[in-house]
Order: C-alpha cells, then sequence, then structure tokens
C-alpha cells in the first residue's frame, strides 16, 4: 500500500494514508459526523490489518486535526477465471469544518492515485442512494450498475409446502461452507467468494452483533446456506448461497429463516437477491416480491485492471445484503 505524503501548498491540509494508531481519531470522527456512539473494536473488526490490508486516505490540518476520511473494505471478488481485491468504499466523511472546501475531494483523489490499480484495488464498488448516488457518478467517476435486487415479504405468510427431503441445521460449520461453495461457486460468475474464511470474518467476529447461519443439508451434505440477523421487527438475509440442484433446499432454507423471525417477533423479512434468476422464481413462488429498495440504493463501480469490463460485471453481477456494510 502506499506511503507518501501529500501536502498541500501553504497551511492547506494534508493527505496522507492510514498510519497505526489513527483508528482512534477516525472512530472519533466517524461518530461525531453520523451521531454515533460506535466502539473502537467495532471499527477493528471492519477495518483489520490482515489478510487483505487497511485501504485509508485521511486529510488532516496542520495541528494533526481529522478532517475527511476515505477508506475501503476489501473482499475478493471472482470475475470469470479472475480474482481481483475489490474495494467498497465505507465510513467516508468529511468533518464540518471542512464542509465548504474542496478536503474530502482531494483526500478521495489522492485514495484513486494511490490505490486505484492492478496491484492493489483493481475494482471499487458501492451501494449509494440519493445525493451520495448523484454525486458518485458526477464528481467521483463512479459508473452505474443498477438496482441492488432488493425482495421482501412478511415473516409468516410463506406459502405452505410438503415436508422435503432436506433439514437445516444452525450454526457456522466451516468445512460445509467451504465444502459448499467449492460446489456452488460456477454459479455466481461475478460475485465475491463466499468461503468459509470470508463468511468467518464478515459474520462471526463482528462485536456486538448476532448472525445466525442456517444450512439446508441432504444427507449430511450442504446444498444451500444462509446467513440472517434480527434488527427490531425486521428479518434481514445477510447472505445466500445455493447450489443449483434443487428449489426445494432454498424452500427449506425460508421456512427455517421465517421460524427465526417468528421466534424473534418480526413482521417483515428482507433480502437483496440480484444475479440469480433461479432463485428469484423460488422466492416469488415463496411469496416474496421485488421492488425498488426503500432508499433508493444502486450499485456503483470503478475499474483499473483491463481484464474488468463493467458492462460485463453489471450484467453477471451476484449480490447480497452482505455484499455492504448496511447488514
Amino acid at each position: 500500500m502506499g506511503s507518501g505524503r501529500m501536502a498541500m501548498s501553504g497551511s492547506e491540509p494534508v493527505i496522507r494514508p492510514f498510519r497505526d494508531g489513527d483508528e482512534v481519531a477516525i472512530n472519533e470522527g466517524f461518530n461525531r459526523v453520523f451521531g454515533l456512539d460506535r466502539p473502537l473494536s467495532e471499527w477493528c473488526w471492519k477495518f483489520p490489518a490482515a489478510p487483505e490490508g487497511r485501504w485509508i486516505m485521511l486529510a488532516e490540518d496542520v495541528g494533526g486535526r481529522l478532517l475527511a476520511h476515505y477508506g475501503a473494505s476489501p473482499m475478493r471478488l471472482q470475475v470469470g477465471d479472475l480474482v481481483v481485491r475489490a474495494g467498497q468504499p465505507v465510513d467516508v466523511y468529511s468533518t464540518p469544518e471542512a464542509r465548504r472546501s474542496k478536503v474530502f475531494t482531494h483526500c478521495y483523489r489522492a485514495f484513486i492515485d494511490a490505490f486505484g490499480n492492478q496491484d492493489h484495488l483493481p475494482l471499487m464498488y458501492g451501494f449509494p442512494g440519493g445525493v451520495h448516488y448523484e454525486m458518485g457518478l458526477t464528481q467521483l467517476e463512479y459508473e452505474p450498475m443498477g438496482p441492488v435486487g432488493y425482495w421482501r415479504r412478511a415473516v409468516g405468510r410463506g406459502r405452505r409446502v410438503w415436508l422435503s427431503r432436506y433439514r437445516v441445521v444452525q450454526g457456522f460449520n466451516p468445512d460445509a461452507a467451504d465444502e459448499l461453495w467449492t460446489r456452488a461457486r460456477a454459479r455466481y460468475p461475478v460475485a465475491g467468494i463466499r468461503d468459509a474464511s470470508w463468511l468467518g470474518r464478515r459474520f462471526t467476529g463482528r462485536p456486538g452483533v448476532e448472525y445466525v447461519f442456517l444450512t439446508a443439508q441432504r444427507r449430511a451434505r450442504a446444498v444451500a446456506s444462509a446467513v440472517v440477523r434480527v434488527v427490531g421487527e425486521r428479518l434481514l438475509w445477510a447472505d445466500l448461497i445455493w447450489d443449483g440442484e434443487d428449489p426445494r433446499a432454498l424452500v427449506e432454507l425460508d421456512r427455517a429463516a421465517d421460524a427465526v423471525g417468528i421466534r424473534s417477533g418480526c413482521s417483515v423479512a428482507e433480502l437483496w437477491v440480484r444475479g440469480d434468476d433461479e432463485a428469484a422464481v423460488c422466492l416469488t413462488r415463496r411469496g416474496w416480491s421485488a421492488s425498488p429498495h426503500p432508499e433508493n440504493l444502486k450499485m456503483v463501480a470503478r475499474a483499473f485492471h483491463p481484464g474488468l469490463d463493467l458492462h460485463d460485471i453489471a450484467r453477471r453481477v451476484y449480490v447480497t445484503m452482505g455484499d455492504s456494510d448496511l447488514v
């Protein structure tokens, strides 16, 4: 990762990459800007030092006070036979003192200059909405990639089916997760790599947040899995993997997730599923319906690799809520 220090003329702010110890000021700035009280432990979960590294650019005033932050959460992405590191911008902000300046823009440009290349972050992607979506397209040079694939249905209203040959077990099993992903990954030609390593980091290590792992099995073989989370009266499907062999496996998975929602007092279930038409057909039969995202979130991307065609990626990419940092 880049290690240079770029200062603007005179007493202008200094723009530089992350250094160990910056996390305290970054997290305090995040809480101040967004009116939250996120503990530092969650920042450390979100921006781990390994295995993909920290991809962060900062702007400071001459006294060392943080003015802007542009960071990305990395994920390995398969694009056909190519595997690249993709970065999702998260927790990006400027402080009130810097709002009427171009500090944030300079911080972003420095981030792209340092990390937007084949060796560091060949792809950048995100899921903005509203003014942030427009800003991404008009000022930050991202390309539109279409909607996120938002679905919902009432909890407890899934259409009834006969008992099937599948059973659903609860809990994270790394070996089963790797075995399922090895068989299922061909169904997702453009997707984040959902092996046990990623699933574990993403969903088991987050402090203070509980995710429920559900795996549909037949004869002890994992055929589909989901990760769900209860947020108030909403049951959120954070992730979904299916080997594509039998839609009845998805039906059983949906029934098990529905049971979690009923026990937790949820009224609505929500998920993103884009890039899996077969799963969409099954969801429709179960009473799910597709609609625009309530906050009009859409996908955007930038590519810095000659082997990455954004039009092809937009056409084939598989997306779930777990690809974002919103669940």
